[in-house]
């Protein structure tokens, strides 16, 4: 969790020094695959979320995390 917040974070920094776009999308990439990748099962008993909903739901933010690092590379 740690090396994925370090790298949006260095994005989001590269995005602010050079006002580049891309810098920006892979900040938001990797901060929506930072948490899809890292929700675990406490999750689902402390918020009593069903398996199937909740791994939709992590499937779902990796997939627009990966489409948002893909859009920083040819957008």
């Amino acid at each position: 969790m740690a090396l994925g917040l370090l790298i949006a974070y260095q994005g989001f920094r590269g995005y602010r020094r050079n006002q580049s776009e891309p810098m920006l999308f892979v900040a938001i990439g990797f901060i929506f695959l930072t948490i899809g990748g890292t929700m675990g099962c406490s999750l689902i008993q402390s918020l009593n979320i069903s398996p199937a909903i909740f791994g939709a739901a992590q499937t779902v933010l990796v997939a627009v995390g990966m489409g948002c690092v893909l859009y920083s590379l040819y957008g």
